[in-house]
């Protein structure tokens, strides 16, 4: 799980694994946990990887379409790292696609992964999806990512992994 500030708000990405993916209680108990904790679904993000949504298939495809409706957003997860076909884009239609951070790192110090990695987020918003980018080290790599235009930014530069205790004293 990560939380990822935005102008307005703390979103909290929880990272759904292949086998949560298509087990036919997940939204149910979604449901039951945000019933628990008092969150609504505007309040997180799903994150499922590439390579589990290739994976998947018919299944993630009935729960995605089904905590959509309850409202709850979707991420595909590291991409780049797995099959980073097209189709996955395609056919999962995640809210948001996040890079990963071996992709940024290498974009970041290499002029040619630099201009593929700026077609990749011109691509992205050129059918509605917004794109988040991981692993932001340094202030001129956010400073790059920001002139590239990505909507959200994530990475030890804006904070590392705290106790819960840290982060309300930090971020609340």
């Amino acid at each position: 799980m990560s939380v990822v500030l935005h102008s307005r708000a703390i979103y909290i990405e929880v990272n759904i694994s292949a086998v949560q993916s298509v087990d036919i209680s997940l939204p149910d108990r979604l449901l039951d946990c945000m019933s628990k904790y008092g969150i609504t679904s505007d309040f997180f993000n799903l994150e499922i990887t590439e390579t589990a949504a290739v994976e998947a298939g018919e299944l993630l495809d009935l729960n995605m379409s089904r905590l959509k409706t309850m409202g709850c957003g979707f991420s595909m997860d590291d991409f780049g790292t797995g099959y980073s076909n097209l189709h996955c884009i395609r056919d999962m239609n995640p809210d948001c696609v996040k890079m990963d951070k071996d992709f940024t790192s290498k974009a970041m110090s290499n002029k040619r992964d630099y201009e593929l990695f700026e077609k990749i987020i011109e691509m992205v918003h050129s059918i509605g999806i917004k794109i988040c980018i991981e692993g932001i080290e340094r202030g001129e790599w956010q400073l790059a990512m920001k002139r590239m235009k990505a909507d959200y930014l994530q990475g030890y530069f804006f904070g590392k992994p705290c106790s819960k205790t840290e982060f309300i004293e930090q971020f609340v």
